[in-house]
């Protein structure tokens, strides 16, 4: 009969048992931390002091706000308050700044335990920049389809402002053509040489501002830079100094939400331009001019408006003609119906809308969509 003795269990001096229980934990591929309820490190493994930019070491028996400041005040550290006073886990995916100005996304089990919470996170940061990178992708490619679905809408459109515009004058002057023709006396045939010119001229300026509509929509490379949308504006109310004098009007402006844009200057400048002139041009005899000009948000857009208490448009009447090539609203000289038309093609050549609410005699708003908010523009 064999018998065996029972060894005494010896415990090596300096052996945390309490400790040791996470030690399965060392070798995991994901960061796994243990937080008592006075918030101190009970347990890190190397993965996670990686995570946090920092060592087992420096971290064990250390405070978490001590050892990153400012943490208390994140959605992060929400979700462990609640885990750690309510027992009941909680999941999330969260971006964590450090002091050093860098940023890391992680993704975050919290789960209580007999000495507070324990977070297992992975470092999803590669990951988010890849999905932020796709995502990038994604949306020029549906900018893309966009635009080309907008190009073809636009040459539709262009079709139909060639055979409308240059129609009635090429007929007149194959008209005046064939009576130059016939056999007339030299005072008629002078006559009709001289009816021909305002006919040519009218068809020529036509002519150029298509060929400038064209130009716009064809180009696919409009250069954009960071534009300072305050002292854009003041450069270009400067420039209608006299007539602002001359009509006692009012501009004020208001760019606080929306202080600079990622745009083309020259077509920024066109639109401020031309719908400015406009407010100008078109404004009441019956009371002194008053122009509010803005920049917001709205539902993903910034925004640009320009308001005005001028004559006012006829909506009813007017509002499918109001950005067509010649189409004048008031009797007025300078009148050319070509501001409007240019500027609506500038806008959309960006991927943005532009429209318009009138009632006559009180006032106009023209309201600009320059362009889609992307996620770091949010920010």
């Amino acid at each position: 009969m064999v018998v065996v003795k029972k060894m005494p269990y010896i415990v090596k001096e300096g052996i945390d048992l309490a400790n040791l229980k996470y030690s399965v934990f060392d070798n995991m591929i994901e960061g796994v931390q243990v937080l008592d309820f006075n918030w101190k490190y009970y347990y890190v493994n190397d993965v996670l002091a990686k995570h946090g930019n920092s060592t087992k070491e420096a971290m064990l028996g250390g405070i978490m706000m001590e050892k990153y400041p400012g943490i208390e005040k994140t959605t992060m550290f929400k979700s462990f308050e609640y885990t750690m006073y309510n027992r009941s886990p909680t999941y999330l995916i969260s971006e964590y700044e450090f002091q050093d100005g860098s940023k890391k996304w992680f993704e975050l089990s919290i789960q209580p335990v007999p000495e507070g919470i324990i977070i297992l996170s992975s470092d999803i940061t590669k990951l988010k920049k890849v999905e932020a990178e796709l995502k990038r992708k994604l949306n020029e490619r549906t900018e893309m389809l966009a635009q080309i679905s907008n190009q073809k809408k636009q040459l539709e459109e262009f079709c139909q402002i060639i055979s409308h515009n240059l129609r009635a004058p090429l007929s007149n002057l194959i008209m005046l053509g064939d009576m130059l023709a016939e056999n007339h006396s030299i005072e008629d045939k002078y006559n009709y040489f001289e009816m021909q010119k305002p006919i040519i001229n009218s068809l020529q300026n036509t002519f150029e501002e298509l060929v400038d509509a064209t130009q716009i929509k064809m180009d696919a490379t409009i250069k954009k830079s960071l534009i300072d949308l305050e002292k854009s504006t003041i450069k270009v109310i400067e420039r209608f100094g006299k007539e602002i004098s001359s009509l006692n009007a009012t501009i004020t402006f208001d760019f606080g939400e929306v202080r600079t844009l990622f745009y083309s200057r020259k077509y920024l400048n066109n639109i401020i331009t031309n719908l400015l002139s406009n407010s100008l041009r078109y404004s009441s005899t019956e009371t002194t001019p008053k122009i509010h000009i803005r920049s917001y948000k709205n539902d993903g857009w910034v925004c640009f408006e320009i308001k005005d208490n001028g004559l006012g448009i006829d909506m009813k009447k007017h509002k499918e003609d109001l950005f067509k090539l010649h189409k004048t609203f008031h009797n007025h000289p300078k009148a050319k119906g070509f501001g409007l038309f240019i500027t609506k093609i500038q806008i959309e050549a960006l991927g943005g809308f532009i429209h318009a609410k009138s009632i006559v005699n009180q006032g106009s708003t023209f309201t600009v969509k320059l362009y889609k908010l992307t996620y770091d523009d949010n920010e």
